[in-house]
């Protein structure tokens, strides 16, 4: 085999490996777009869930659902504006105003993740 066909050889197989990373990377975008317009649904399915409860309630708990709805509409509306990048920049931010509320949120969303990992391996 001459440097010719080696050379060939390893640009096919360079060309292939950049397509199968783009399609990757493509279809990784379209789940995450996906996840987020889904979790934007919830999120405004939930307001509307929530304004309807409060209705039946007493004033102060109407009071209360509407403020909750509102927020969970307003995150919707983020969450449907703001694309991945976007996103994790604005969670940085956060992080580094509040960087201890961060550490507790974090342990506890290990601390459940742990669990239901535990949980899952006990029914198996």
């Amino acid at each position: 085999m001459n440097i010719t066909e080696t050379t060939s050889k390893v640009s096919a197989g360079l060309d292939r490996a950049q397509q199968r990373t783009e399609n990757l990377g493509r279809t990784a975008g379209e789940a995450l777009d996906e996840a987020r317009n889904e979790t934007a649904a919830a999120l405004e399915n939930a307001a509307s869930s929530i304004r309807t409860t409060g209705h039946y309630g007493a004033e102060t708990i109407e009071t209360l659902s509407e403020g909750a709805a509102s927020k969970l509409d307003s995150t919707a509306a983020y969450v449907r504006s703001h694309g991945v990048g976007g996103t994790f920049i604005h969670l940085r931010q956060v992080v580094a105003r509040h960087p201890s509320g961060f550490l507790i949120v974090a342990a506890g969303i290990g601390f459940l993740a742990g669990s239901a990992y535990r949980r899952n391996k006990s029914l198996e």
